[in-house]
């Protein structure tokens, strides 16, 4: 703020009484000097014929004599100097950085020739049915297009549980064929890629290839080529470690690449694939090769292919599993993502815009005389051009440095929300960040220079030199070009603020919602026992153990486990339906789906409002008798206005047969909600551990309100005591569950974005209002000696400055309420728990720009009134 304040303060030097004939003395000088100075006209002369030889144009040694003298008029104004290229630094700066982010993850090319790269996926008959490829249907396919793929590779893509010494930790890990990181052309940091022979033998030779971010976090170690990794368990041997940044298709990228084992089932389409064409080969070849062997395997194998095909699209670099095209997808979230930055610049651009228009009149004589020894109208424009063209490049270069912060900001906080550990590519300056850089510097010069180049080189400047030189005279037009422009940096500030201001209030909102449960007193344990290779029956056995161990503890009231937990990235759901009556297909009802063990609803403090809970031989595997458990979400729409215990219930597919055995309803208890993106309680059904089998489950305690912190130690350890095999993903308690989930993110990131740029914008709102007052208050300093002397009281003086200045932002933030209006009915879709028309951001953020308008003008207005008469008379 020390820094800020010193510049304001040297522009309003430069501003203020006695300022202007002083600068304009030296501008005279200045241009005396430039005319009068000795030139190498020899070398101006080579300059000039070198350019004609070679364009045949002169604008060369022009260009030379424009920039040689705009750095000097620069250099006699460091104030202005200084302010307009911190202004342009915060502009360029914000916008790069964010750039830089968005280069990095949407837009710079993952892997060598991204144009050859496509990627390939199933279709049913069924609308929008993409799917994944089976393992026998791609090596079909692989072999029905060697024509025309140079390579072609698939890769399936889990959870797992990696273990380099250190416990398991849950990642994701890509099975793939062989040819995997040859069809990128992505050479390995370390190590070697996988062979043939290592696709062939997966089941005997268990090797396997890290990322460089793992490499990273566990030392980086050479040594590290040939050492033992455990995946869910297995023991496997590390052959290599990928290239930095290297995620594959899509980001973020797995940790660990393995073999992909072959697979029999030719219905288990869950491989993505993914080609590079052959040389030569165009896209338009590609359609007919697929469709013929979609029929082909639709004739071989109708049971399971029949009405499959092939298509093929673009890679999704956001997805783990490539689907149909998604570049419209791509450019609405870059347009998005870069809209608030260049409202930023924009406000940048206004301001400085603004203070050219005032530093204008300073100037008028100077370009004058130019004009009247000859200089046209497009000669002086270039020359101003020419200055902003200079303190362009500067911001930019300054804004290049300054964008570091903002791309380091953006991207810590996205990682929180990544529910595992992933590769990110690099986010390194490349040629993409540097033309940028320079667009956005040029975009900024014609923005905040065209204006005033045009104005300032009107037909007006011949009559400045006619006026005697103590007279100003008044530009009204410049004057009202000038209140424009600051009415419009007001109105996108405040836009900005409201913005902000409404995800400050959704974050508050989600953060204290009533999510229908209790949240005081809840622990959630996240456990997952196939990470440490334990199948169904040895995971059954160590859930139950757990459960069991856990009731024991004192202090825990109540204890339970579940496939699913509310606020959490990951969940099924099942569309329900009732098993008898009617269609079934028009009753159904998407529904989240949980198995549960005993006391669920005790857990999470929710009382049965019907029924029972299940029993022992219920949660036993293998029970006969089929149950389930719903909420009054899911009862009062499938069943409204009667009762649901006793009911049928029965699972459908997307295509509408029925899954498994209808379930008999004998428990409801309250509804609870499952995401804040949806303000009301969603559907639930629960079944009985014995129905479904999940290995990831999460353990929910109950214990007393207050003791939640140390009763998180006690769980952990009665953990490694009962199972120290078991990895504990996550140990938390519910209100840490709440305030680290990815909606609550998505409100706080926005509001801490928003509210950043609004910042910003409103910083350089004040700056153009100090200068234009400033301005103002110069130009009028005769003006306000001759009131003061004639018996005008120096308070009416102040009182009319701030009333001036006032009415300029009062229209602003007229404007920028409507815009704010705007942006609020945009984002009514992604908040939660407020209105497009918040009031009271609407009445904070015009008070906050309000209040630091006027302390703005109250600067330049104190000046005005402390006017010497007999001093501001004289100078004239």
């Amino acid at each position: 703020m020390a820094i800020i304040g010193e510049w304001i303060r040297r522009l309003g030097y430069l501003l203020r009484r006695g300022a202007v004939e002083d600068e304009l003395r030296r501008e005279m000088e200045a241009h005396r000097a430039l005319m009068e100075e000795p030139r190498d006209f020899g070398n101006t002369l080579r300059l000039r014929d070198e350019a004609r030889d070679a364009w045949g144009w002169t604008w060369l040694d022009d260009f030379v004599q424009d920039t040689r003298f705009a750095l000097r008029t620069l250099r006699r104004s460091p104030g202005f100097t200084l302010t307009a290229i911190v202004t342009l630094a915060f502009g360029i700066g914000v916008n790069v950085g964010m750039f830089r982010f968005v280069n990095g993850l949407l837009l710079r090319p993952l892997y060598e020739r991204p144009e050859e790269v496509v990627a390939v996926y199933g279709r049913h008959t069924t609308p929008d049915a993409g799917v994944g490829v089976s393992y026998p249907n791609y090596l079909d396919l692989r072999e029905g297009t060697t024509g025309i793929f140079a390579t072609l590779a698939a890769a399936d893509t889990v959870f797992v549980g990696v273990d380099l010494g250190e416990g398991p930790r849950r990642t994701m890990a890509s099975g793939v064929t062989a040819n995997y990181f040859q069809l990128f052309g992505e050479p390995l940091a370390l190590g070697r890629p996988f062979t043939a022979e290592d696709e062939r033998l997966v089941k005997d030779i268990r090797v396997a290839i890290i990322s460089y971010s793992l490499w990273q976090q566990h030392g980086a170690e050479p040594g590290m080529v040939g050492s033992p990794v455990r995946i869910n368990g297995e023991p496997f041997t590390v052959i290599g470690v990928a290239q930095q940044g290297f995620t594959g298709t899509g980001i973020p990228g797995p940790d660990v690449w393995t073999p992909l084992e072959p697979q029999n089932a030719r219905e288990a389409h869950e491989l993505s694939v993914v080609g590079r064409l052959r040389a030569g080969t165009s896209i338009e070849t590609v359609a007919p090769a697929l469709s013929t062997v979609s029929r082909r395997l639709q004739q071989a194998f109708p049971a399971v292919n029949a009405g499959f095909t092939f298509q093929m699209s673009a890679p999704w670099r956001l997805m783990f599993m490539p689907g149909p095209a998604s570049g419209a997808m791509t450019a609405t979230l870059t347009g998005l993502l870069m809209l608030m930055p260049a409202i930023v610049l924009l406000v940048a651009c206004l301001n400085l815009a603004d203070l050219l228009l005032a530093r204008g009149h300073v100037r008028r004589q100077e370009l004058a005389i130019r004009s009247s020894l000859g200089g046209s109208r497009g000669r002086l424009a270039r020359q101003l051009l020419t200055e902003g063209l200079l303190l362009a490049l500067a911001g930019g270069v300054a804004g290049l440095v300054l964008s570091t912060w903002t791309t380091s900001t953006m991207l810590s906080s996205l990682r929180p929300i990544i529910p595992v550990a992933l590769s990110l590519p690099e986010l390194d300056f490349d040629w993409r960040v540097l033309v940028g850089t320079i667009g956005f510097s040029l975009a900024a010069m014609l923005t905040f220079g065209a204006l005033p180049a045009w104005t300032l080189t009107g037909r007006a400047a011949v009559t400045d030199l006619k006026r005697h030189g103590g007279e100003e005279g008044r530009r009204p037009g410049r004057l009202r070009i000038g209140s424009a422009l600051l009415i419009g940096q007001v109105a996108l500030s405040l836009l900005l603020l409201a913005s902000g201001g409404l995800f400050l209030m959704s974050a508050i909102s989600a953060a204290t919602a009533e999510p229908g449960f209790r949240l005081d007193g809840g622990l959630l344990v996240e456990i997952d026992p196939s990470l440490a290779g334990y199948d169904e029956a040895r995971g059954r056995q160590a859930h139950l153990a757990l459960v069991d161990r856990l009731r024991t503890v004192p202090g825990v009231e109540s204890v339970t486990i579940g496939s699913s937990v509310p606020f959490s990235p990951f969940g099924d759901s099942r569309l329900v339906a009732p098993a008898v009556g009617g269609d079934a297909r028009s009753k159904s009802v998407d529904a989240v789906f949980s198995a549960v063990g005993r006391d669920y609803a005790r857990a999470l403090g929710l009382p049965m409002l019907g029924g029972r809970d299940f029993t022992d031989a219920e949660l036993a595997p293998g029970s006969s008798e089929r149950v389930a458990i719903v909420d009054d979400a899911l009862a009062q729409r499938v069943w409204p206005g009667e009762s649901a215990l006793g009911q049928l219930i029965q699972f459908l597919d997307e295509e509408g047969p029925t899954v498994g055995q209808p379930m008999r309803v004998v428990g409801i208890i309250p509804a609870v909600k499952h995401s804040l993106s949806n303000p009301r309680p969603v559907p639930h059904v629960y079944v009985p551990l014995g129905q479904h089998y999940e290995s990831a489950m999460t353990l929910q305690l109950r214990v007393a309100e207050g003791s939640e912190r140390v009763m998180l130690g006690t769980v952990a350890r009665v953990i490694r005591s009962v199972d120290d095999r078991v990895p504990v993903l996550s140990l938390k308690t519910w209100r840490d569950h709440l305030d680290t989930g990815i909606d609550l993110w998505l409100f706080r990131a926005g509001a801490r974005v928003f509210s950043a740029f609004g910042a910003i914008a409103l910083l350089l709102a004040v700056i153009g209002v100090y200068g234009v007052k400033s301005y103002m208050v110069s130009r009028r300093t005769r003006e306000f000696g001759i009131r003061i002397a004639t018996g005008a009281h120096p308070r009416a003086l102040l009182w009319q400055v701030m009333r001036e200045g006032s009415r300029t932002t009062v229209i602003g933030i007229a404007i920028g309420l409507l815009l704010a209006v705007g942006a609020g009915q945009f984002l009514q879709g992604i908040l939660y728990g407020v209105n497009a028309v918040e009031p009271v951001v609407l009445v904070t953020a015009p008070l906050i720009l309000l209040a630091s308008s006027l302390l703005a003008s109250y600067v330049p207005a104190r000046r005005a009134m402390n006017v010497n008469p007999t001093v501001a008379l004289r100078s004239e």
